[in-house]
């Protein structure tokens, strides 16, 4: 079993596309979640954090509102995301009672990223955006800004 050199749990989602409320953190084996309300919209179904200090322990996420997200029959099935470098990222263990989704790992790190689905960050945007307009066959066009005023 790995020590874990950090004496408590955090989650963070302060980063490009991060987004959880936190409800309770004190203990690994039950962290309760709340998947938030997309920025300027009225339904919730994103969600993409990071855990830190819980490397070793055995981790149960339960994301408490599931069934109020804005597609709860898409957890029949879904497995979370999850990603140690946030380069390789796999699916863990995850299920749906038809209120909760919990999901089950034991980190290897104390840094563990989870998410709906793999996070694109807005420079992989770009890099894709650039990477299409360098074709003769592609002509890139403005249809808009995002709520936080990106093109």
């Amino acid at each position: 079993m790995l020590e874990n050199s950090m004496t408590q749990l955090s989650i963070s989602s302060q980063f490009d596309s991060g987004a959880i409320e936190v409800l309770r953190l004190d203990v690994a084996h039950d962290i309760q979640l709340r998947i938030r309300q997309d920025t300027a919209a009225e339904f919730a179904q994103w969600f993409h954090f990071c855990l830190h200090g819980a490397a070793g322990e055995p981790v149960t996420l339960r994301f408490m509102n599931a069934k109020q997200c804005a597609y709860p029959k898409g957890w029949e099935g879904y497995q979370v995301v999850c990603s140690e470098d946030r380069q390789h990222w796999s699916r863990i263990e995850t299920s749906y009672d038809g209120e909760v989704m919990t999901a089950r790992i034991t980190p290897q790190t104390n840094a563990i990223y989870f998410a709906y689905f793999e996070p694109c960050s807005y420079e992989q945007h770009l890099d894709l955006l650039a990477s299409a307009a360098a074709s003769s066959l592609v002509t890139v066009e403005r249809l808009g800004t995002t709520v936080q005023g990106a093109t």
